[in-house]
């Protein structure tokens, strides 16, 4: 996801709050390097919602660091919730959000994680939609 999108996310936050996008000197640039060096690489999803934790936490606007980077991992994995079942696809995005929110620590996203690699590994998808969902992420990580 191009640091664009980020921007866009954020501008479409604060609109919704009815606060302006704008962002902070000190610190906008430093997140900017770091996504658009993190973008090009092949990471895993922790590695991938670090980033977005660490980007969060570097405050690179005035308003909705937390929501912008929480929208943005929430969308990176809806492609992997759809193939849980409701109640853990809820609790996979919320600790994905919450986690690059600060607001949960890196153990309650490990437990998540593994618990939702379990429940994929045992779930039979079949070629054509796993070739799919493999590509999907690719294009979102």
């Amino acid at each position: 996801m191009p640091w664009e999108k980020v921007l866009s996310v954020n501008q479409s936050q604060c609109q919704a709050q009815k606060t302006e996008h704008q962002p902070k000197p000190n610190s906008f640039e430093a997140a900017r390097q770091l996504w658009e060096k993190s973008v090009p690489k092949a990471m895993s999803l922790g590695e991938v919602l670090e980033i977005c934790r660490q980007c969060q936490d570097l405050a690179p606007f005035v308003f909705n660091n937390g929501n912008t980077f929480a929208a943005i991992s929430k969308t990176l994995i809806e492609e992997w919730a759809r193939f849980l079942p409701a109640v853990e696809a809820q609790i996979f995005r919320t600790t994905v959000s919450h986690y690059v929110a600060g607001q949960v620590g890196k153990k309650e996203l490990l437990d998540v994680l593994r618990h939702v690699e379990m429940r994929w590994k045992n779930v039979a998808m079949p070629a054509a939609e796993e070739q799919r969902l493999d590509e999907s992420i690719k294009q979102n990580t």
